[in-house]
């Protein structure tokens, strides 16, 4: 840590800007000049948007789009109604159809169809269950 005071800057005064070339600024400032003066150039959506041929294009685009809308959804709407008139036509005119067409309720109570043996073994089975004893020998109050 010897360091002589006015190193550092005895150092770096040597280090500077370099100067410029001649004419560089000139040149420079010129070129600007001319760039400004030039109109600037369009881009795509200025051209898009100042085009009145793809203006009208996009507003008859937009028109059919709107009016095939509305169409789908009337008709979707007559349909649904013209459906559901037949339908309850045909279940006032057919009871039978009616009574096919119509679903029972469910039953909580209901068994699946394996015989009264396999009854009777999962009733057994269900009796003889033991709950689990706790590890500890208390019981688990709920």
């Amino acid at each position: 840590m010897n360091e002589e005071p006015g190193s550092v800057e005895r150092l770096l005064a040597g280090l500077g800007p370099p100067e410029l070339p001649a004419g560089l600024q000139e040149r420079v400032l010129s070129g600007a000049r001319g760039v400004l003066a030039r109109e600037a150039a369009r881009d795509v959506w200025t051209r898009l948007w100042e085009s009145r041929a793809l203006r009208v294009a996009w507003a008859v685009s937009a028109g059919i789009l709107v009016i095939c809308h509305v169409g789908i959804t009337e008709l979707r709407s007559v349909s649904a109604k013209a459906g559901t008139q037949t339908a309850r036509a045909a279940r006032q005119a057919n009871t039978e159809l009616a009574a096919i067409a119509r679903l029972p309720r469910l039953d909580r109570n209901a068994r699946p169809l394996l015989g009264a043996s396999a009854y009777r073994l999962a009733e057994e089975l269900e009796g003889e269950r033991v709950a689990p004893v706790n590890s500890k020998g208390k019981e688990n109050a709920s």
